[in-house]
């Protein structure tokens, strides 16, 4: 691999960031395997939305064993001790962690949308054997497409100074610059477009007054929208709101540097990749605090209780 530069760091601050990191890496590893413990462990947690939240916390668990730890590892030695081959494979995996994520999070949301909004449409196209295609289908897709970007237009990976992971290069800075500025301003569009679906949920949430009564009542054939459903939104709300707010410095950052050209300081470097990474374990503290049901569970798990 050829060289990079080093992390210029010093030796305490650069041991309290790989240090953070490390912690980070394990709060993913750890949270995201309660979730996917307890969907496995109780069956009444296997709703039809509940898959888009296995959904990603198999994408979180999969960049918290594949790119995290030797991102740290590489963040503490200041340098990239390991293969080439494998920062392809670790980089390639970091941008495709955020596709997937983002992905399901517009699908969270068209879910969330159709349930509150247009329960008759939901009750049509929301069944378990679409909802796993649909979600199977966001995974494959973005896959492909990255991998025939990656490979016509000649993107490889590379480590740099306070990396977490491998980042694209491409043949020259131009190309280079546009890749990052279309992958920002397509995750910022993205997000906001699934905050407008949200907004226009909790929109509808006001106007039937949800706080008093405990079902949401419709002029159409199918009745009501229960409580609980109107509970599970507020819970996908936040992760979607916590989502947001973690990859929002990522987002600054890439049109400040590729945008603008403007220079930016190691310790915003390391802030704004903490912050996408934190998005890979604060979906599992939101369901845990927010959830009583999966709260129960992981208390369970942890416990070595029974369902």
């Amino acid at each position: 691999m050829e060289p990079t530069e080093e992390n210029t760091e010093s030796s305490p601050q650069s041991a309290i960031n790989t240090a953070i990191f490390a912690l980070t890496t394990m709060l993913s590893l750890s949270g995201n395997s309660l979730v996917c413990l307890a969907f496995y462990r109780n069956r009444r947690l296997r709703t039809i939305t509940s898959f888009y939240i296995l959904s990603l916390a198999v994408a979180d668990m999969m960049v918290a064993i594949f790119v995290f730890p030797f991102g740290t590892v590489a963040y503490g030695l200041r340098t990239w001790p390991f293969t080439n081959n494998f920062c392809q494979f670790s980089g390639f995996l970091s941008l495709y962690w955020a596709e997937v994520s983002l992905c399901i999070m517009a699908l969270t949301s068209i879910n969330r949308y159709l349930c509150v909004v247009k329960p008759v449409m939901y009750s049509a196209l929301f069944t378990k054997s679409k909802t796993i295609t649909s979600i199977v289908s966001f995974w494959i897709c973005p896959f492909i497409m990255s991998l025939v970007y990656n490979i016509a237009a000649s993107v490889t990976y590379r480590w740099e100074p306070f990396g977490l992971y491998c980042r694209p290069k491409l043949l020259d800075e131009r190309s280079e610059r546009i890749l990052h500025i279309m992958f920002a301003g397509l995750t910022l569009l993205s997000m906001l477009l699934v905050v407008f679906g949200y907004c226009r949920v909790y929109g509808v949430i006001r106007k039937h007054n949800n706080a008093i009564v405990p079902s949401l009542r419709f002029p159409n054939r199918q009745g009501t929208v229960s409580a609980q459903e109107i509970k599970t939104s507020r819970v996908l709300f936040a992760a979607v709101f916590g989502f947001f707010i973690c990859w929002s410095p990522f987002i600054i950052v890439s049109i400040l540097e590729f945008g603008f050209l403007i220079n930016i300081p190691s310790s915003i470097e390391f802030i704004h990749l903490l912050f996408s990474a934190f998005s890979a374990f604060i979906n599992p503290v939101i369901y845990g605090v927010m959830n009583r049901a999966m709260r129960k569970e992981f208390c369970n798990i942890l416990l070595r209780r029974k369902s």
